[in-house]
């Protein structure tokens, strides 16, 4: 999967792709600029047949912090 362009810069993204282990523990594995190419990298870990469950989530934003900071 070519998905080099679909990446946001490390620390940026807005859709942060998660992975679910067995004793429920997230852990973030990549961001993106756009949710549609989280969903898709989800779908083919979906596919593969991996025994951990993923997610797609956006990122909050803590109180008060301005999203153009």
């Amino acid at each position: 999967m070519n998905d080099s362009t679909t990446h946001a810069a490390p620390g940026t993204g807005r859709w942060v792709l998660y992975r679910i282990d067995d004793n429920g523990n997230e852990v973030e594995m990549r961001r993106f600029a756009e949710r549609a190419a989280a969903e898709a990298l989800m779908r083919e870990y979906e596919r593969r047949g991996h025994k951990q469950a993923y997610l797609v989530r956006e990122e909050r934003q803590a109180p008060g912090q301005d999203s153009d900071a």
